[in-house]
């Protein structure tokens, strides 16, 4: 069997590298992305906790425009006071949107009937801004799964570029 051509072992080598590098810039962003999606959920967690009574519960049917889906929207009105002043919230997480699903949005205000009295978290540096739900953790419990192709790629590339060049790497004439 003839011996590859100099180069090709050469392409190869670069072309381990470059799919080392996407990997691990692919596993870096996912990262990152995950990770802010997590820390922006810690945030109310820091806020304070305070009474409140909730004055209206429901939901409200939404469309973008006539050729898009029917989306449904959790309507919240509730009353709380911080250092002698009262306060109105609309907020049951801190980043919320409307949802496709119907029922998802009834279970999420049927927590909440009106005339209840429950916890709301307030931001101590914005106290018009209060929540009744803190988000999930759910972003800081799937960091692995982009780590992998991190880890994945660095060793990829680390692998490849530590290899030593073989006998078909040297591009010398026969003989010499």
């Amino acid at each position: 069997m003839p011996a590859p051509p100099p180069h090709s072992s050469r392409l190869a080598r670069s072309y381990l590298c470059a799919i080392g590098l996407f990997l691990m810039a692919l596993g870096l962003t996912f990262t990152y992305w995950l990770f802010r999606a997590g820390e922006k959920a810690m945030i109310t967690r820091h806020w304070t906790a305070v009474p409140c009574v909730i004055l209206d519960s429901g939901i409200q049917e939404g469309q973008f425009s006539e050729n898009s889906p029917v989306t449904w929207r959790t309507v919240l009105d509730y009353r709380y006071s911080w250092e002698g002043k009262v306060y109105h919230g609309t907020k049951l997480k801190r980043i919320e949107g409307p949802t496709p699903h119907r029922e998802r949005a009834v279970a999420a205000v049927s927590e909440f009937p009106a005339g209840m009295e429950t916890t709301c978290y307030v931001n101590p540096a914005r106290p018009e801004e209060a929540v009744l739900q803190h988000s999930t953790k759910a972003a800081f419990y799937t960091l692995w799964w982009p780590m992998l192709f991190t880890v994945g790629g660095a060793g990829m590339l680390w692998s490849t570029l530590r290899r030593r060049p073989g006998p078909s790497d040297v591009n010398a004439a026969p003989g010499s």
